[in-house]
């Protein structure tokens, strides 16, 4: 098949991210990926898999891991979710998406596995996620990679990814976050996030609350594994902007310190430093100039990240909260404007209520997809946070919206979810993407 057709293909499945309402939990069990794991011959034996799982930082610390990884010459993969624009952003080979051809080769190859090896109907339907990641092992192995990283998706224990045997995971902050599925305390989050450590292997973890401590220094005890705590690094440049990213980076330094000790890979301070210079990664305090306005966008998307998103832009206030142009009858208005549009299963109350911390003015905005919180919902979560409240039916009505209430020099901070920022990026790299 061709690679519209492979976009078919893999859309076929059941895609819980698209969902407004999950489903129960009969569709996360591991039955199916070890099928097509055993199907296939065992793919995933031919290179070192790492997972990273956590309610935050996941993404960015998975970068930098493999920034350090590609400095020092390792053949590196790396798979992660959601994409801020393209599908094929989720499976990188050496910080780049794969092509066309080889996306659409390798979903043939997995409908050509699945033909001749169906799997139990007691089993299930295969997920979209499933599939992506069977598409990201095929990849690896197709393009000889070395180290394979893998985010988790939802939770660890039965998320598609910890069919991976890995000798190596990192442990991102815990907090509460998709609670329906995950447990309604940060210790059961935390317990079906340290399932993900395995038989004496190598556990990092930065900051963690107490809650979520307990229970994966529990979980490596049991497993007779090894827990590495990392600190923030101090005195290196990073290439991705936020506070928050020094400790990321410390997490991954300590990562790259066990992969040369424990597992021969050949890792220099040096090149790891170089790593983690690189800024090849979306939607992460990225920034973007027009009509004389920065733009940050950032796919904060739970209370921990809007948290640190706020702090990040502290940090640059002076530069943040310039640039302001009361809108006609709305009165004299503190600057710098906030975009934002959630999703339905996040806790956008919450993250409303700390963005109002920094900021007095915001657009509430739709976005598109069905799961998607709407408009009116936010409206209500919003009263009583910000001086002003501006809604826009699309984010292309929001940029618009938000750029003619500000003076040239304003900066205009767009968050909440990642395809709000996906949405966003297209029609800032391409304005005339923006008209309705």
């Amino acid at each position: 098949m061709n690679y519209s057709q492979a976009l078919r293909y893999l859309n076929s499945f059941t895609n819980l991210e698209k969902l407004a309402q999950w489903p129960q939990n009969s569709f996360f069990n591991l039955k199916r990926m070890e099928h097509l794991l055993k199907a296939a011959g065992h793919l995933e034996k031919s290179f070192f898999p790492i997972l990273i799982a956590g309610t935050t930082g996941k993404g960015s610390t998975g970068f930098f891991l493999e920034s350090i990884l590609k400095a020092n010459g390792i053949r590196t993969g790396y798979y992660h979710s959601p994409h801020v624009e393209d599908p094929r952003e989720r499976i990188r080979v050496q910080g780049d998406m794969v092509s066309k051809r080889l996306w659409a080769e390798g979903l043939s190859a997995t409908q050509k596995l699945l033909r001749q090896k169906p799997l139990p109907k007691a089993w299930g339907v295969l997920t979209y996620f499933e599939t992506l990641t069977f598409l990201a092992i095929w990849i690896f192995v197709k393009r000889g990679i070395k180290v394979g990283i893998f985010e988790i998706g939802l939770g660890g224990r039965l998320d598609a990814t910890n069919v991976l045997k890995a000798p190596l995971v990192i442990l991102t902050p815990i907090h509460l976050d998709h609670e329906a599925f995950l447990g309604n305390t940060i210790s059961k989050i935390a317990a079906e996030k340290a399932a993900i450590i395995k038989t004496r292997g190598h556990a990092v973890i930065g900051k963690q609350c107490p809650e979520a401590l307990r229970v994966i220094c529990g979980a490596v005890k049991r497993n007779k594994g090894i827990l590495w705590k990392a600190k923030p690094i101090v005195g290196i440049s990073l290439g991705l902007a936020g506070d928050f990213q020094k400790r990321n980076a410390g997490v991954v330094l300590k990562a790259a310190e066990i992969l040369r000790k424990y597992f021969n890979f050949s890792i220099t301070p040096q090149r790891s430093k170089e790593g983690l210079r690189s800024r090849n990664w979306k939607g992460r305090m990225e920034s973007f100039y027009r009509g004389g306005r920065r733009f940050i966008l950032d796919g904060a998307h739970n209370p921990i990240s809007t948290t640190e998103l706020v702090r990040s832009l502290r940090k640059m206030e002076p530069a943040a909260r310039k640039g302001d142009r009361p809108l006609k009858n709305l009165g004299g208005l503190s600057p710098s404007w906030l975009v934002f549009g959630a999703m339905n299963d996040k806790n956008s109350r919450e993250m409303l209520r700390v963005l109002s911390g920094f900021f007095s003015k915001i657009i509430l905005t739709g976005i598109t997809g069905n799961r998607a919180k709407p408009v009116a919902m936010l409206i209500e979560e919003a009263k009583g946070l910000f001086k002003c409240v501006l809604t826009a039916q699309n984010v292309g009505e929001s940029l618009e919206l938000a750029g003619r209430a500000s003076n040239s020099g304003a900066t205009i901070t767009v968050t909440g979810s990642f395809y709000l920022v996906g949405e966003a990026r297209k029609i800032l790299k391409n304005p005339g993407n923006g008209k309705r």
